[in-house]
């Protein structure tokens, strides 16, 4: 009978079911009940709080709810005691100041220690200032923690270093909304690391200056273990144990938003972080300029940043100040670039495009360009030659870039004329797939990717574009749909009537290029943006 399957078969089923049919599945039997209510039961969705059903049924339920996405306001006291098997959870946290029934988001990261992804957010200092470092406190014991973001982070100096030195197996950190927050009330463990960290730094200094006495190398020097250092009444032991083999340090992605930094500091910051392959910084008016002129620290400090994140392809910076001068200096840091986001910069008579353009490395390594820059007015010339030379671009995006739309059909017809060549390429493709090349090593592997030797370079521009967000312009406004174009077509010719043949009018160039792209590349037709001239 079919009741009589195994658990593991029914499992596997439930993850082919919308919520409907395993919600019917669970009433079936008791057999089918867990397999399948696991699976209904999995995810808890900021939309699904409102619904008083699912509020009554969450007691029962706790004990299969995975992963938890919680609005402001839910109601968290509905979940159970039972709900101690989540492996990711984005909540809301509040004091008690707004009601008991707010602090359960920390008692629920209290027995929940096997938390994989945990992203909390405070809704005032208020709150940051009673509750951060109680969170920080729990969340530092997550040791299978993989990714944490928290929002509001209104913290004493040196919790950031703190929480980057507790969690070496952290591969993702975002902190959004840095203030400094000397009020706080500081977590016993984080007192005793901080002073620590400190004894350190001083008897570096003297080292330094050379002011620690030398005294000669014995057996009994050798064996000596460091002075104990003394801990506030209340700290255990667990914040300043140290270990002879420090476990490798795993941060891949870092991402800074609204903060106030240096140079000094974020070197500091990201020194101990080799494997780091993403960093986002959004800056505040007294961050530092990325400008060599008004900086004398910064051309060092791009060098050094370059050492530090060997493995950086991913830069994403907003609302910070730079210029031309310094994006060079800053991207010659980084040969092997996959992708940048530039945003809301105060940049004077840019020219982003012309500065990639003028690195020939990115032409086999960048996929996503993202520049949405109001200070931007590149020409469609710089914007046709990216599609052109950068051979494994996927996504596009100039908010203020425009392009004629026979210069772009032009771009993807150009290869058709040059069959033999194409010919040529698809052979030499054929056999590197059939025959190869071997890497003596991993690294050398790595090493031959990032040069693009180990993949084919795709024969025509755009041949892997997905994602394209620049207005194709054409001569007039019937050179396409009018019903594709912007909203502003009313406003543009007022009450005009359409003529009545409309729905009867071809548009022979808006098919040439949509037929060329649907062939050319992975575009989804619908998301191109058309205007015309005026």
């Amino acid at each position: 009978m079919v009741t009589t399957l195994p658990t593991e078969v029914l499992i596997q089923v439930s993850s082919y079911l919308n919520p409907a049919d395993l919600a019917s599945a669970c009433c079936v039997n008791h057999a089918w009940f867990i397999p399948f209510a696991s699976k209904l039961w999995r995810t808890l969705h900021k939309d699904q709080f409102s619904q008083e059903a699912l509020l009554g049924a969450l007691p029962r339920y706790s004990l299969f709810v995975r992963e938890l996405h919680c609005s402001r306001f839910a109601k968290l006291e509905r979940l159970g005691p039972e709900c101690t098997r989540l492996i990711i959870m984005e909540a809301p946290v509040l004091g008690p100041a707004h009601g008991r029934k707010y602090g359960y988001a920390i008692e629920i990261l209290e027995r929940n220690p096997d938390l994989e992804e945990v992203s909390v957010w405070f809704p005032n200092p208020v709150e940051a200032t009673r509750q951060l470092m109680r969170v920080v406190g729990i969340v530092v014991r997550m040791k299978k923690l993989r990714k944490l973001c928290i929002d509001g982070f209104m913290a004493p100096e040196g919790v950031l270093e703190y929480l980057l030195e507790m969690l070496p197996g952290l591969e993702e950190l975002s902190i959004v909304t840095w203030q400094a927050n000397p009020d706080a009330v500081l977590d016993p463990d984080f007192v005793a690391w901080r002073m620590q960290r400190m004894a350190l730094e001083d008897a570096g200094n003297q080292d330094r200056a050379g002011l620690t006495p030398t005294a000669p190398v014995t057996s009994a020097t050798t064996s000596a273990t460091p002075p104990a250092i003394s801990l506030p009444a209340g700290a255990s032991s667990s914040a300043v144990t140290t270990s002879t083999t420090e476990p490798p340090r795993q941060l891949r992605r870092l991402s800074l938003i609204d903060i106030k930094f240096s140079f000094e500091y974020f070197l500091k910051l990201v020194q101990d972080y080799p494997l780091l392959e993403s960093i986002t910084l959004e800056g505040s008016e007294e961050s530092a300029h990325f400008r060599p002129e008004g900086s004398p620290n910064y051309i060092t400090f791009c060098e050094q940043l370059g050492i530090h994140c060997p493995r950086l392809d991913q830069l994403s910076l907003k609302s910070v100040e730079i210029n031309n001068d310094g994006l060079e200096y800053l991207l010659s840091a980084f040969p092997r670039l996959k992708r940048i986001a530039i945003a809301n910069t105060p940049m004077a008579d840019c020219d982003i495009l012309g500065i990639l353009l003028n690195r020939s490395g990115y032409s086999e390594t960048l996929e996503e360009i993202d520049l949405t820059q109001d200070s931007l007015r590149p020409s469609a010339v710089e914007t046709l030659e990216v599609l052109r030379r950068f051979h494994r671009l996927r996504r596009l995006r100039v908010t203020s870039g425009a392009i004629m739309v026979r210069s772009l059909i032009q771009v993807f017809l150009i290869q058709n004329l040059n069959g033999v060549d194409d010919e040529r390429q698809q052979e030499q493709q054929q056999q590197q797939q059939q025959h190869p090349p071997v890497a003596s090593n991993q690294a050398n592997s790595e090493d031959l990717q990032g040069q693009g030797q180990m993949h084919a370079t795709p024969t025509r521009p755009g041949e892997l574009l997905e994602k394209f967000e620049v207005t194709i312009v054409g001569p007039s406004r019937g050179w396409a749909p009018p019903a594709l174009f912007a909203d502003e077509y009313d406003d543009r010719y007022g009450q005009q009537e359409r003529d009545a043949d409309d729905a009867d009018r071809t548009y022979p160039l808006y098919s040439t290029l949509t037929t060329l792209l649907k062939n050319k590349t992975l575009l989804d037709m619908d998301g191109l943006t058309l205007d015309y001239e005026f």
